[in-house]
């Protein structure tokens, strides 16, 4: 593969990606009440790394890469400038999120590639990651936290998902069986990201 098909691309997803994290740390001060969710959010993170990846018009391959790179990259670029502000987060690579970016992100970024790429049939299979963490984060924060966090944000995020998910759907061309089971695994993908935020939930009051 020639160097300028993954080198370019690398490089301004890695750039953008430093400066959209470090966005996110001062969004938390700046942005409305009722958005400010966005700026501290994995759905927030996830849909800058899905829109960063679409753009290059990668290949899975490379994007799968690209993704990891820009969930990274996010977290670092938030670190870094969180610690500029006077707030630490991290050490280094070590967050939790990072960790979780590693693993998320080639989702992310295959998701990103077939949805802009990939065959019609696959379009419903590439939206329902994305769309499950929007729906399921978006029902976690107007449920568990929605005490201390504004419902608006939690309410875009879930349209967003839902959005998404029939803009797949009807990309699909009128095939039901991509359809249907495209639509029950990002709900069923919402379920486990709830579950699975819960159990970090405790694992954090536990220690």
């Amino acid at each position: 593969m020639h160097p300028r098909h993954w080198l370019v691309p690398a490089l301004s997803v890695a750039a953008a990606s430093l400066v959209l994290g470090g966005l996110t740390s001062v969004g938390q001060t700046v942005l409305p009440a009722a958005l400010v969710s966005f700026a501290n959010s994995a759905g927030g993170w996830t849909m800058l790394a899905f829109g960063l990846v679409w753009l290059t018009r990668a290949r899975p391959p490379v994007a799968a890469a690209l993704g990891i790179v820009s969930f990274v990259l996010l977290i670092e670029g938030y670190r870094i400038v969180s610690g500029w502000r006077g707030f630490f987060y991290a050490e280094p690579f070590q967050d939790t999120f990072t960790v979780i970016g590693v693993f998320a992100g080639p989702v992310v970024g295959l998701s990103a590639s077939l949805l802009r790429r990939g065959a019609a049939a696959w379009k419903p299979f590439a939206a329902a990651p994305v769309a499950a963490v929007l729906i399921g984060e978006g029902v976690y924060g107007l449920t568990v936290v929605a005490a201390s966090t504004s419902p608006v944000y939690w309410v875009v995020q879930i349209v967003a998902g839902l959005a998404l998910m029939t803009a797949a759907v009807h990309a699909a061309r009128h095939r039901i069986v991509p359809a249907v089971v495209g639509v029950v695994l990002a709900l069923g993908g919402a379920a486990a990201f709830i579950a699975f935020y819960l159990w970090l939930g405790q694992l954090g009051s536990a220690g």
